[in-house]
């Protein structure tokens, strides 16, 4: 009895919330039924209940076994098949809908989706997109009858990626690249596929010129001015390494001195920047012809974009913790010639180095688009930085002068302020304020000034570190 009243008063619920995603009102078996199985199965899956009006007036049905038959049917008859289950209450026959795991569905009068409340055949064009959502086809297996092989190929991107996957050239070329998945015969001869035109094509982007990488390098924090852009059009491998040229050419440098030996430090780990470029370019959609994966350089950010959100099947939550690849072949290229790993560990690996260099950790946006964003801005100890009085940025500043201090680096004033992108006149403003709060002294006048760091300093240096 307790069991009945519960779902006498979850139905009372259903009725009186209406229609809607999940929820469907029949007030008989007819045609239609089909339409909204496929409907729900294309979707995320829904109740269709037998015997309410669509203003939830309960008529009821028979639930006969006929009944039941034939509603098997209709299900069995949608292609693919679609396996539902039949739940009687009262005088209400209930459909159980499942999402479909072999989706596109369709019944006999064409592919149907839910659309808030109520089902809506899909046109052709949103057929083909469905499909592509559901990754049943996939942008790199297809190919382009119009793609002239082998007059195609760019034999020097062939060779650099031969040696650095360790694959020897003793076979011939039409064996070695259907071996690596991106050549097809397509009955009038061999095809490259679109992996093949990205990875081994003279001009790539002539075929798909979406396939781009841009790069762009803005004058502060805001998408005002641009000081630097570049858009490269080259092999898969060219872009990556050459938009990771274009990143470190305008971030800044650190020099860390170890035995009379100079080591040039990027501000941003380079493992960190070349595994968020990859992963850009190995798992943007490639089906979204409106825009290219780009790199957006800031005072205090660097933002990697692509298109295309998360991959169908991975969960907002799992994000970083599973792996899901929307471009197998591609990625499985990469891996080939170590670029790429399999084990998906990227995302904590870019977090780790981050925190390593004492950066923020890497933020995740994904929409439309994924973003992934690198801050520049190291983070800075707040007791020192309010002691002082000073912002994060000068503070970060002072830090790099009393190391150069520490590690006994002759303070060169022109030089630091060309390596942090500020004037000598801010230099000197920062040596006061170090020298005002007992952390340098300095000896001599003018230009032949000497600094060097005080015991508090060194104290309240090694205390930041």
């Amino acid at each position: 009895m307790e069991t009945r009243d519960m779902m006498q008063h979850d139905l009372e619920a259903i009725i009186q919330a209406g229609e809607s995603y999940q929820v469907e009102f029949k007030r008989n078996i007819n045609s239609d039924i089909s339409k909204e199985i496929v409907a729900f199965a294309n979707s995320s899956g829904g109740r269709i209940f037998i015997g309410i009006e669509d203003d939830g007036m309960i008529h009821g049905v028979q639930a006969t076994n006929e009944l039941r038959a034939r509603i098997q049917s209709m299900a069995r008859d949608c292609d693919p098949a679609i396996a539902v289950e039949l739940e009687v209450f009262n005088n209400i026959m209930i459909i159980q809908v499942p999402e479909g795991k072999n989706k596109p569905y369709r019944c006999t009068n064409g592919f149907y989706i839910r659309s808030g409340a109520s089902c809506s055949k899909l046109s052709t064009q949103e057929i083909v997109e469905f499909i592509q959502s559901e990754g049943k086809v996939r942008f790199e297996d297809l190919r382009s009858p119009s793609v002239s092989y082998p007059a195609i190929l760019n034999e020097a991107a062939i060779n650099r990626y031969l040696r650095l996957a360790g694959i020897s050239g003793v076979i011939g070329m039409d064996e070695l690249l259907t071996n690596l998945g991106v050549l097809r015969d397509s009955g009038s001869g061999p095809v490259l596929n679109n992996a093949g035109v990205l990875f081994f094509a003279k001009q790539p982007a002539s075929i798909l010129p979406h396939c781009v990488v841009t790069c762009l390098l803005f004058k502060g924090n805001t998408k005002v001015h641009i000081l630097d852009r570049k858009s490269f059009e080259f092999d898969l491998l060219t872009n990556i390494d050459e938009a990771l040229m274009f990143v470190e050419r305008h971030l800044n440098l650190a020099y860390e001195i170890k035995e009379l030996r100079r080591k040039e430090i990027l501000e941003i780990p380079e493992f960190v920047l070349r595994e968020a470029i990859i992963n850009a370019v190995a798992h943007r959609d490639y089906f979204e012809r409106g825009a290219n994966v780009q790199i957006d350089i800031f005072d205090n950010r660097v933002e990697i974009s692509n298109p295309g959100g998360l991959p169908k099947g991975l969960k907002p939550e799992n994000f970083g913790k599973h792996s899901v690849t929307r471009n197998s072949l591609i990625v499985s290229l990469l891996h080939r010639c170590n670029y790429v790993e399999r084990a998906g560990t990227g995302i904590q690996r870019m977090r780790e180095g981050m925190k390593e260099a004492s950066l923020l950790e890497p933020t995740f946006e994904f929409s439309n688009f994924f973003t992934i964003i690198l801050p520049r801005n190291k983070v800075v100890d707040k007791k020192p930085k309010d002691e002082l009085e000073v912002s994060a940025k000068r503070m970060q500043r002072m830090l790099i002068i009393v190391k150069s201090l520490r590690d006994d680096v002759a303070l060169d004033v022109a030089l630091l302020s060309e390596r942090v992108g500020t004037t000598d006149r801010t230099i000197r403003l920062d040596l006061e304020i170090l020298e005002r709060f007992g952390w340098i002294k300095s000896a001599g006048v003018t230009r032949n000034t000497q600094y060097s760091l005080t015991e508090e300093g060194l104290k309240k240096l090694n205390n930041s570190d």
